[in-house]
């Protein structure tokens, strides 16, 4: 895959070449993609910030000796949790070598950090080695004994890590577990929301190109994570089957045939309320259970819908009934479960606030294939382009008249610092070139290039028959880049702003009027290959390629703000969930 440390992209921004007819003017919009007032806080991860230092009294001695306990992989454990900066963190041993780690429903892996000169890369300067070694404790590239699995470099929604993968002993909760494969996170550009700790990643099978996860090389069968006292938080791995619940048992979803990369705890969404009112989708909608989240994250579409109606609502029944949030999963027997987002701030856990809502990047293990699940098919608003000619060429939208949706369509490789891509406008009649209404740029995936405010302009106007190019200036060093276009090879256009963000984002265009479509002459190139031909991404396989055939789901995470107050229990071969 391709070097992600080059990766300084846009993604807060949505940066467009527009061409109107109706004012005959070539323009350059930087639109902000989300505008929220300051009552509502913006993460730029899934995962609230633990970068503070932990108490004093939780300190780990890196050299500490390992627990006791009989080894066997298939004892029950019961770990003690402790609430830090947003998480709940457990405790164990690799090696000998304490740890602690956020509880993470969300993710696969079992990850822990190294200290060192890499590290001033990341949320604290190589300086803070011994003092932060002491809280989360810190592995060595050389411990244990080598995986025989290559480095990666694995993404997480803020940030990104090179990853040595290693095998060690695992003690946890008094328990002997045996050998396991970790990851050494190595040199960082930022570690997201956790400041640099340890995941104690839950999530058990995978797809085969993604390594191995923790819970799959032991014997565990069930996990539980009770929130229902404060202070008496505990995680429990069993290797029995889920008991039974008098509350609603909850189905949970495969999403890997869909792309998702692992089989995440996800379970179906029947209902959507933001304050008190049914939000409509017209797609299905899935639920990942993460105790790694804090709030509840969304995809950017979905999230604009949220800021809408809370937005419209509060006028009229205030900010924080406008901000209430209720998710019904779909559960056995033709039940529903319903879970809030608690709101307000918790006296139990340092008044912190788990009500926290946010437009969530791309998850790591991205795939063609797994961006429908979290962008969804087509954007709302527009319809997805057919493709032809091998890829190459996307058909607009017959536009019949002025409530056709415009055209969409979205390159399969993302654009990083000093790429760019080049496309040509085709007529709708080959003897014809009339002006087209035509944005092209570069947006997350899944994401429209949108708004026609704060705008550049310059003279000239596209027409079928132009050729656009956009990319990215090189990296300046400051973790910025700027887009530029060049309109049939003439002068180059700058944006306005630098743009700075850790989102993918890809060559997009929208079709609006007045041409027959759109062909991508070049994009960026993994192999770096000129021979490898450019193409449009593809309909992910989950994707309605005949009518009847069902859409991926779009994807929802459902953090800690829906758990607090309740036992959620999962069972990863029966695959349900249960909640007391």
């Amino acid at each position: 895959r391709r070097s992600l440390a080059r990766r300084h992209i846009l993604g807060s921004a949505l940066l467009v070449v527009s061409a109107l007819h109706k004012t005959g003017r070539f323009q350059v919009a930087a639109v902000a993609a989300v505008g929220l007032p300051a009552t509502v806080r913006i993460e730029t991860g899934r995962r609230r910030s633990l970068a503070a230092l932990l108490p004093a009294a939780a300190a780990l001695a890196a050299d500490a000796g390992a627990a006791s306990g009989s080894a066997s992989g298939a004892q029950e454990i019961v770990e003690l949790l402790t609430y830090f900066g947003g998480g709940f963190i457990a405790s164990f041993y690799l090696g000998g070598r304490l740890f602690r780690g956020v509880v993470d429903t969300g993710s696969p892996f079992l990850l822990v950090s190294t200290c060192g000169k890499n590290r001033s890369q990341g949320a604290r300067g190589a300086g803070d080695c011994s003092t932060y070694c002491a809280a989360w404790g810190c592995a060595s590239e050389n411990e244990g004994k080598p995986s025989g699995l290559v480095d990666t470099t694995e993404v997480f929604a803020a940030g990104e890590a090179k990853v040595n993968w290693r095998d060690n002993d695992l003690e946890f909760g008094g328990v002997k577990v045996g050998p396991v494969t970790y990851g050494a996170m190595l040199e960082v550009e930022s570690y997201g929301g956790n400041g640099g700790g340890a995941f104690l990643g839950l999530v058990k099978e995978r797809i085969e190109r993604i390594r191995p996860t923790l819970l799959e090389q032991t014997s565990f069968r069930t996990l539980s994570v009770d929130l229902r006292v404060p202070g008496k938080e505990t995680l429990k791995l069993s290797p029995s089957a889920l008991p039974r619940f008098s509350s609603p048992v909850v189905p949970l979803l495969d999403l890997r045939p869909d792309g998702a990369p692992v089989r995440y705890y996800a379970g179906e969404v029947v209902g959507l309320r933001i304050a008190g009112e049914d939000l409509l989708w017209p797609g299905r909608i899935a639920a990942v259970l993460d105790s790694g989240t804090t709030g509840l994250g969304l995809p950017s579409a979905l999230f604009l819908r949220y800021d809408a109606v809370r937005r419209a609502r509060a006028p009229q029944i205030g900010l924080r009934a406008a901000q209430a949030v209720e998710i019904l999963l779909r559960a056995e027997g033709g039940k529903v479960l319903p879970l809030s987002l608690c709101q307000g701030r918790q006296e139990m856990y340092n008044n912190d606030s788990f009500d926290i809502v946010t437009a969530l990047p791309e998850p790591p293990g991205m795939t063609a294939d797994a961006a429908a699940l979290f962008s969804g098919q087509s954007p709302l608003g527009a319809e997805r382009m057919q493709l032809l000619e091998g890829g190459t060429v996307s058909k607009a939208p017959a536009f019949s008249n002025n409530s056709s949706l415009p055209g969409w369509v979205q390159a399969e490789r993302c654009v990083s610092s000093g790429e760019s891509f080049k496309v040509r406008l085709l007529p709708q009649d080959a003897e014809l070139r009339q002006p087209c209404k035509v944005f092209v740029g570069l947006a997350p995936r899944g994401s429209r290039l949108q708004g026609e405010e704060d705008t550049l302009s310059t003279s000239g106007a596209l027409h079928a028959g132009d050729t656009v190019e956009c990319g990215l200036t090189d990296d300046p060093g400051d973790g910025t880049a700027i887009v530029y276009w060049r309109i049939n090879s003439g002068p180059v256009v700058l944006s306005p702003l630098p743009m700075n963000s850790p989102r993918l984002i890809y060559p997009t265009v929208e079709i609006a009027g007045g041409c027959g479509g759109v062909e991508l002459l070049s994009s960026p190139s993994d192999s770096g290959l000129e021979s490898e031909p450019a193409r449009w991404g593809e309909v992910p396989n989950g994707v309605a390629a005949v009518e009847g055939k069902k859409h991926s789901p779009l994807i929802i995470f459902l953090g800690l703000g829906f758990l607090l107050g309740r036992r959620m229990s999962i069972d990863t071969v029966s695959n349900q969930a249960a909640f007391d």
